[in-house]
């Protein structure tokens, strides 16, 4: 659920500090090794620190204990150079600038830092920071056929090339803020619009946007937790307000009375209303989705003037490779 994801963000958060913990130990022991006066000189800087500020405590001024800090410092950046390291190999050690691996930002009420927000986002997603997963420079044409579709002459192939085109200029303009709102990929299964959705997803994500993928019956999941909580409040529901949402494989998630229409339809209006681009993949077909989801929903989707609209036709690519 989305709680656990979260929790398991920040966890790692915390594991990351212990290693930097253990990093700067580590490095000070070989500073310490290579010049031990180096040593010597921390040990009383920290001294001279701790008694200046229980002298502060009792109303007694330090004295001059900055410019006693600041010699130290310096001498043991001479002290490191000596040794031939770097001037700040004993600086504090962390891999995000911002909350310094804290996980948290601002003074109160704390806010959680982006880095965090990022990894929450991935843990839902389901991988979408693998090296090799999904793109548009992995995105292969040669798996779809060439033959043709229908008296037009269009073969698959053309039509997958002018459809990554397509999601590509779309992925490009929420970057920019520019173009449609929403993207909605429809048609039978097996025709490359998950892997087309995750492109996008990458695209945005590499762009430096907050991208949050799920599975429309993980997304019904998180909601009906939320929905049945005794405390709503606390149960993040990220999918309102994060910058991207892209829901995969519509249809599939139960539907549960009560819950499961009238909860995607608040959150689209809400990611509507408030610009946030959706990027939705569905195997149902425009009948079945209206149907489905009521006149509320399918009218906001197939919404031209919102929404990029592709509609999937072609053979089962996945049929065709066994």
């Amino acid at each position: 659920m989305a709680n656990e994801a979260l929790n398991q963000a920040l966890q790692e958060c915390k594991a990351r500090r212990l290693q930097n913990e253990q990093e700067e130990q580590r490095r000070f022991r070989k500073a310490v090794s290579l010049r031990p006066e180096i040593g010597e000189v921390a040990d009383a800087r920290r001294e001279d620190i701790l008694k200046g500020l229980r002298q502060a405590m009792e109303g007694v001024s330090p004295g001059d204990i900055e410019a006693r800090t600041r010699a130290r410092s310096q001498r043991i950046r001479a002290l490191l150079r000596e040794a031939g390291l770097p001037e700040d190999y004993l600086a504090p050690v962390y891999q995000c600038p911002v909350c310094e691996d804290s996980g948290f930002v601002g003074e109160s009420p704390k806010t959680l830092c982006q880095c965090v927000v990022r990894r929450y986002h991935q843990l839902l997603s389901g991988g979408l920071d693998q090296e090799n997963g999904p793109s548009f420079a992995r995105f292969d044409l040669s798996v779809f056929p060439d033959s043709a579709l229908n008296d037009s002459g269009v073969t698959q192939r053309m039509l997958m090339h002018t459809f990554k085109t397509q999601c590509q200029e779309y992925a490009a303009g929420i970057l920019s803020g520019s173009g449609k709102l929403n993207l909605l990929l429809y048609g039978p299964s097996g025709l490359g619009k998950s892997y087309l959705l995750r492109c996008v997803a990458r695209e945005a994500a590499d762009g430096g946007l907050a991208t949050l993928i799920l599975s429309a019956n993980a997304l019904i999941g998180h909601v009906r937790q939320a929905y049945f909580s005794y405390q709503p409040d606390e149960v993040d529901q990220p999918y309102y307000d994060v910058p991207l949402l892209l829901i995969d494989d519509l249809g599939i998630e139960p539907k549960w009375e009560g819950i499961t229409i009238e909860q995607l339809f608040a959150l689209l209006e809400h990611r509507i209303n408030h610009r946030k681009p959706t990027v939705l993949s569905t195997n149902l077909s425009p009948t079945e989705i209206q149907a489905r989801y009521t006149e509320r929903i399918s009218s906001r989707l197939f919404d031209r003037g919102l929404s990029l609209v592709l509609p999937f036709q072609g053979r089962d690519i996945r049929l065709l490779r066994k």
